[in-house]
């Protein structure tokens, strides 16, 4: 066990008076682009959140319409009922592979049991465009976080019931994505011409941050999470195609977010009794 664990954490939040007022929600997507994050933050219908959480929507879902303005209250705060999911949107304070895992360590510490991870990634391959939407089914461990969760290994590997969830939304929706490894790093500018050379050839079809060490830490935690990037950049030998604030990452982003809500809220235990 280690020294300082997460739940010792969200115990002394409460003892202080921090912790939050909602029941824990079924689910929660961790964010990091500045600009869709403003996205998030202008919807009227989402419900801040209080205490530790404070800065954080939480967002009803249901497979169904929307909830009716009558669940919410005069201020804003979402009516619990049996029939409303509620799912967890916030953005992790930052970029890379520690910062990442400590929110999530936390936001498993609280309860919730079901993530997306839902940031940008640069494109490795060549017919690569920006605004790809690319779901992350494993992820290089070329990160020093994940060797603190989990014995060494090449890879580290997604949710197989959140990564299908997502699959089959995208679907449903008529949403074009691709499923492919990513490279994970902590140190972006150190990808090389021979690592990009290497990963390319192998197949490997994007370049982030914080992947394989969420999906170490979701496995030595019993969670289950899954990752989607909007390609961001184009990485090649002959030049770097920067599209970080280009409209086409940016719309992928919002398309995707609603495919992530349902991916959570799908109850996959019910699922598989049903088919």
């Amino acid at each position: 066990m280690a020294i300082i664990e997460p739940s010792r954490v969200i115990d002394e939040r409460k003892a202080i008076g921090l912790h939050p007022s909602c029941p824990v929600p079924v689910g929660a997507i961790m964010c990091y682009d500045a600009a869709f994050w403003q996205w998030v933050c202008e919807n009227p219908g989402y419900a801040e959140c209080d205490g530790w959480l404070k800065g954080a929507y939480l967002v009803p879902y249901r497979p169904s319409p929307a909830p009716p303005l009558s669940s919410f209250s005069a201020r804003g705060k979402l009516r619990r009922t049996a029939k409303d999911n509620q799912i967890l949107v916030l953005k992790v304070p930052g970029f890379g592979a520690p910062t990442a895992v400590m929110t999530l360590e936390e936001l498993v510490a609280f309860g919730i049991k079901k993530f997306v991870s839902l940031g940008a990634a640069g494109g490795l391959q060549p017919n690569m465009n920006v605004g790809d939407i690319v779901i992350c089914d494993r992820a290089i461990r070329d990160e020093g976080t994940s060797y603190h969760y989990l014995a060494d290994d090449k890879f580290a590997y997604a949710s197989p019931e959140i990564t299908e969830n997502l699959c089959t939304a995208f679907k449903r929706k008529g949403i074009e994505y691709s499923i492919g490894s990513s490279w994970t790093t902590d140190a972006p500018y150190r990808e090389t011409f021979e690592k990009l050379r290497r990963h390319r050839s192998n197949g490997v079809a994007t370049v982030e941050m914080e992947a394989s060490a969420l999906f170490a830490v979701s496995a030595y935690r019993g969670v289950s999470l899954s990752s989607v990037f909007a390609i961001s950049d184009i990485l090649s030998e002959e030049d770097w195609n920067q599209g970080y604030h280009s409209k086409e990452k940016l719309e992928s982003l919002k398309q995707t977010f609603d495919i992530a809500l349902e991916a959570i809220a799908v109850d996959n235990n019910n699922k598989m009794k049903t088919k």
